[in-house]
């Protein structure tokens, strides 16, 4: 009896071992089958345009309607929503403007990690802060139309530059690098759903 008891003990302790190998086994075996099929998925959680690979953006000084000198070095650490927009920004530029706005505000906690930057081409001589007043922390910057070019064509999509009147909304990490763009149909909410994750995610800015 002690005999059967033993053997029988023994069966079922490899039959729990074949088991476990199995159920360690078959994820395994997906996931490279995936690989070898080449599989991905259909559609990404992301609202925006992934830049891939990301772009270090170099340097470029610019200057705020007050005539103060403003570069990149000045949102270092913090992740940036930048827009490109004709003086004194209407239409387009405008709700480009009021989407980042509305990100910004919905980070809640976050907000101190989130800067945004419209620049400006074309006569803004009649510009000032006050033409912005219902954008409180926003920063607009103009300059030299060579500086706002050299700068605006960093800014690359498929679609082209930010220089090609996409209006379109950039992201840029908070080591420089633009790394998502958004498309004029995007929504705020889409914006918001993308930064907000990033934000929650990132040790960085």
């Amino acid at each position: 009896m002690e005999a059967q008891g033993s053997a029988q003990s023994s069966k079922n302790f490899r039959v729990k071992i074949i088991l476990l190998a199995i159920i360690f086994l078959i994820p395994i075996s997906y996931a490279l089958y995936l690989k070898m099929t080449g599989w991905r998925p259909a559609e990404t959680t992301n609202f925006g345009d992934l830049v891939v690979p990301a772009i270090p953006l170099k340097d470029v000084k610019l200057q705020s309607l007050d005539g103060k000198a403003v570069s990149l070095k000045d949102f270092e650490h913090q992740w940036l929503m930048v827009t490109f927009g004709e003086a004194p920004c209407s239409g387009a530029c405008e709700q480009n403007i009021y989407k980042m706005r509305q990100t910004h505000i919905a980070q809640g906690k976050y907000q101190m990690r989130v800067r945004r930057l419209l620049v400006l081409s074309g006569d803004s001589k009649t510009l000032s802060k006050s033409s912005f007043k219902e954008y409180p922390g926003m920063v607009v910057v103009t300059g030299p139309a060579s500086a706002i070019s050299t700068f605006g064509k960093q800014f690359v999509t498929e679609e082209g530059t930010a220089l090609d009147g996409k209006n379109r909304v950039y992201l840029v990490d908070p080591l420089g690098n633009l790394m998502m763009s958004y498309g004029a149909d995007v929504k705020a909410n889409g914006i918001r759903k993308d930064l907000g994750r990033l934000l929650r995610v990132s040790r960085i800015g």
